[in-house]
């Protein structure tokens, strides 16, 4: 079990910056994708998950709950 860098805590969970910045860039895509250019929103909402997948594999950043501490392990 992995424990906080900063305070020791174990109540750890994966995220971070770098995961939030892809979330706000994968829905101000899907935005236009979906209304401007009439793609099927089952379909933008599928890759949209299998993105957001792919990037907590590849960033690995781990967040600290009790403190706030953003890391990669």
């Amino acid at each position: 079990m992995q424990t906080c860098p900063g305070c020791g805590s174990d109540d750890i969970r994966r995220g971070g910056r770098t995961i939030w910045l892809v979330y706000v860039g994968l829905i101000a895509l899907a935005i236009p994708a979906v209304l401007v250019f009439h793609l099927n929103a089952a379909i933008v909402a599928g890759v949209m998950i299998a993105v957001a997948i792919i990037a907590h594999l590849v960033a690995g950043e781990r967040v600290c709950i009790a403190c706030g501490t953003q890391w990669k392990p």
